[in-house]
């Protein structure tokens, strides 16, 4: 009767243990899912705040006409699909990929602005520069 009653304690034991992990390993990949949503956004986030900054950049430069030129630096995020991003006629777009789909973050700008968005994830300085035809031209 001794080997059955600790016969029975570790197979408790192991229902226990097994129990424990099943339970630790839905935690993990939860949060797993939690971090890369939250990568996810802070990407989109600094997307906004670079489209932004060039858009007010874009904005001031055509207010002040030529010769304005502007410096501003600008933190480009990971995963920009440069065949869909675009500086021209008004707007700036900067297109992400987003799993198996895309997010577009663009702004419109007072003038004609035209210019390319560099690939490669990092910061980057970027001449806004008003030209002698009133386009604004963006340049890193």
């Amino acid at each position: 009767m001794d080997k059955g009653r600790k016969a029975q304690a570790a197979m408790e034991y192991m229902v226990l243990t097994g129990f424990t992990l099943l339970i630790l390993g839905i935690l993990l990949v939860a949060a797993y899912a939690k971090i890369s949503q939250s990568e996810k956004h802070l990407d989109i986030d600094s997307a906004e705040r670079a489209v932004s900054e060039l858009k007010r950049a874009a904005d001031f430069v055509y207010l002040h006409g030529h010769p304005t030129r502007l410096t501003v630096s600008v933190y480009l995020p990971q995963d920009i699909d440069v065949s869909q991003s675009y500086v021209d006629n008004n707007t700036i777009n900067i297109a992400m990929r987003a799993g198996g789909s895309y997010t577009d973050v663009w702004r419109r700008s007072r003038g004609e602005v035209f210019g390319e968005i560099p690939s490669n994830e990092g910061y980057y300085v970027f001449v806004v520069e008003s030209t002698e035809s009133g386009q604004i031209d963006i340049s890193t």
